[in-house]
């Protein structure tokens, strides 16, 4: 499995792909550098502000597409350069080989989410001067870097299932952008803590205007679901036929009939 991770990541230095993620967290700093500053004139900005209108448009925009983005493009390039025929002739398995890439993309999201926090610490000594005490700074790299991981986990079923056919990433990618945008309507309402892009803001103790309130305990229930759910639709896929990964029953089916 390392080596798996370790041969994605070296791979990755080829992908032009990995600009769209950088130029969309970018973009998310900057919108709510607008944003704040629209807001609030010629006041001063608050750091706190700031960070959570940068957390706000990841979770809502920037980071569901971009992680069904990168990580089905990750996986669709075996697809595409029909590289996958020839891997699978090794003892390993479709399902492995997807694991592996699943948690490279995850490392990859982590480093997003850190990139996010670069982002948000230089906007905010040019626009919030006099406010960013470390206690803050540090608050917000956890704040950025948790509520990446908890975008991950909440689309991870999404890269798996649209994993299964060579291209089926984009129809996910467009899922992934309106699954992240009603999580705008939702946030604050009654089912914030249901809904699993929006249950990471209590995860990471998300404050906001001050009028939000979660359930932290419901909404590690709900991670812990999104996550479950993706082991067992990993467990469900097995065997690869002409650029499509085949559910496990119909591996072995087509097992049989080569025998």
């Amino acid at each position: 499995m390392i080596n798996i991770i370790v041969t994605e990541f070296q791979k990755l230095k080829r992908y032009s792909i990995l600009w769209v993620g950088t130029v969309a967290v970018l973009f998310s700093a900057l919108l709510a550098a607008f944003q704040q500053t629209s807001i609030k004139g010629h006041e001063m900005l608050q750091y706190e502000n700031y960070a959570n209108s940068v957390i706000w448009n990841n979770f809502s925009m920037a980071f569901p597409f971009m992680i069904v983005l990168i990580g089905g493009y990750i996986i669709n390039r075996e697809y595409v350069d029909h590289t996958l025929k020839n891997m699978l002739t090794v003892p390993i398995t479709f399902r492995k080989l997807l694991t592996g890439k699943l948690i490279t993309v995850g490392l990859v999201i982590a480093l997003y989410g850190f990139f996010s926090f670069i982002c948000t610490f230089i906007l905010g000594m040019l626009f919030c001067h006099g406010n960013m005490s470390p206690s803050l700074v540090a608050k917000s790299f956890l704040q950025l870097v948790g509520m990446g991981f908890c975008c991950y986990l909440a689309v991870l079923p999404i890269i798996i299932f649209f994993s299964r056919k060579q291209n089926g990433f984009l129809a996910g990618v467009g899922i992934a952008f309106v699954y992240g945008f009603c999580g705008i309507f939702i946030a604050g309402k009654n089912l914030t803590d249901y809904y699993p892009i929006t249950a990471g803001l209590g995860i990471i103790k998300f404050t906001g205007d001050g009028t939000l309130t979660f359930n932290v305990s419901l909404e590690i229930v709900i991670m812990l679901f999104m996550i479950t759910l993706s082991i067992v639709m990993l467990l469900c896929m097995k065997g690869y036929k002409d650029g499509v990964a085949m559910p496990k029953n119909k591996g072995k089916k087509h097992a049989v009939r080569r025998t």
